[in-house]
């Protein structure tokens, strides 16, 4: 191409100073996507998925098992769940009281604040047996159905767990 601009400032007496100008906005043109490249990969590399959040819980002692599906989970701004029942390492097995995280793994962290004020405006008005304790990270919103809405068992393990990860 810069033969071809050459080329044609040699017929074009003058041209000579344009043939520089076109090399500077090619410069900043090549300038401002590598800006716009880096910004881009900046914003991923924040992003926490379910493998990160899942070790840092268990780091805290619980016990994770994937629950998989049952009836219609709660779909939060495009994003179905993650489920899983959690335990703490020394409760029993046999154990009826079991509990529920689901997570949601949104693209951004302005996706995840979306779907917790969807989650907060859906429940506003609903009795249920269990109660949601709601954790939000960067782009994962978590939420811990807990048996007892004054006692929660995971709510400290899950807030030190959420605080590892700013490590």
């Amino acid at each position: 191409m810069l033969k071809i601009m050459t080329k044609i400032s040699r017929y074009y007496p003058g041209e000579g100073f344009h043939l520089n100008i076109t090399k500077t906005k090619l410069l900043l043109i090549m300038i401002m996507c590598f800006v716009a490249l880096t910004g881009c990969s900046k914003e991923n590399e924040n992003k926490l998925n379910l493998d990160d959040v899942l070790t840092a819980l268990e780091s805290q002692n619980l016990k994770l098992e994937p629950f998989g599906i049952t009836g219609y989970p709660m779909k939060l701004n495009d994003v179905i769940p993650e489920i899983y029942s959690v335990k703490t390492s020394d409760e029993e097995e046999d154990s009826n009281t079991e509990e529920f995280i689901h997570f949601y793994i949104f693209n951004s962290e302005k996706d995840r604040l979306q779907g917790a004020k969807e989650f907060n405006k859906i429940t506003e008005n609903t009795n249920s047996t269990t109660f949601p304790a709601l954790y939000e990270k960067e782009n994962i919103l978590l939420i811990y159905w807990s048996n007892s809405k004054d006692h929660p068992l995971m709510n400290e393990a899950i807030e030190a767990a959420l605080e590892q990860l700013n490590s």
